[in-house]
C-alpha cells in the first residue's frame, strides 16, 4: 500500500506572497520546522496542511510535505507526532 493522503495540524499564517501560507509544525524529536505553502494545501480554519502519510509506527508516523522545508537540512519526509496527523 501507498502513501495515504491526510492532513497535519500546524500553526499557519499569511505568507510574503499573495495565496501563500507560512506553515510552522513539530517534528517528533521536537524541532519546528517550516515552509511556504500554497492555498490549495491549506486549511486555515482547521490549522492543517494537506500532506501524504508514508506509514505510522507507535506515536510516530513518517509523512511527506508538499514542498522544501526552509530548514537546509531537512528534506521532504518528516518523522512526526501521530497525534498530530489526521487521515482522510
Amino acid at each position: 500500500m501507498g502513501p495515504q493522503e491526510g492532513w497535519l495540524k500546524c500553526d499557519i499564517s499569511e505568507g510574503m506572497l499573495p495565496e501563500e501560507y507560512t506553515v510552522l509544525c513539530n517534528s517528533s524529536d521536537g524541532t519546528v520546522f517550516s515552509f511556504f505553502a500554497p492555498e490549495e494545501y491549506i486549511n486555515t480554519q482547521e490549522n492543517l496542511v494537506r500532506i501524504n502519510v508514508i506509514g505510522c509506527q507507535g506515536d510516530t508516523c513518517l509523512i511527506y510535505i508538499p514542498v522544501v522545508p526552509l530548514q537546509g537540512n531537512m528534506g521532504r519526509s518528516v518523522k512526526v507526532p501521530l497525534r498530530n496527523v489526521v487521515r482522510v
